[in-house]
């Protein structure tokens, strides 16, 4: 099992809940059941992806990470069809602890993918977080986060690109 510092939790934590602010509106109150399976949905699909194993050496479900933990690639299936996502993003503003640095579409083929790239500062550090969304089916997404130092910001954001072309579900049998 991965042990992860205090630091790169937090960077993982605030990655989540902003890709998960990016799915919800904020209005809208759901019940405790459907919380309940947007949760499993969230955490326990199986994202498989293309992900470059010499650079992402620690691999725990659908979360990579670099040796020193202050990169990583973050899948999830997002309970939020693609036309929700499309509308939020075309609205999303820089939130308190983020700046909105670029939004927009990408192609893939004839597929689309929604992009949004954010910038955070721990530790007296920037980080980099770019989340992408592909479409899985009517109700739901295919979400992949990657977040790392700025300063990487050549290197990086082509694996996240890479990771979500090549994201798919895994289907339970």
């Amino acid at each position: 099992m991965i042990k992860l510092n205090t630091k790169y939790l937090i960077v993982i934590v605030a990655m989540l809940f902003t890709s998960i602010g990016f799915t919800q509106e904020d209005d809208v109150v759901e019940e405790e059941i459907e919380i309940k399976e947007d949760f499993n949905m969230l955490f326990n699909s199986v994202i498989e992806m293309d992900v470059d194993k010499s650079i992402f050496t620690m691999s725990q479900g659908n979360s990579h990470f670099t040796e020193d933990q202050k990169s990583g690639i973050v899948a999830m299936l997002v309970p939020s069809s693609f036309e929700k996502l499309e509308k939020d993003l075309k609205n999303e503003l820089s939130k308190e602890g983020t700046e909105t640095l670029d939004k927009g579409e990408l192609k893939d083929g004839d597929k689309r993918i929604l992009f949004l790239k954010q910038s955070m500062e721990r530790e007296g550090q920037t980080y980099y977080i770019l989340m992408f969304a592909k479409e899985h089916n009517d109700e739901a997404s295919i979400m992949v986060t990657a977040f790392y130092e700025s300063n990487q910001d050549a290197t990086f954001k082509k694996h996240g690109e890479k990771a979500i072309k090549s994201a798919k579900l895994v289907e339970k049998e």
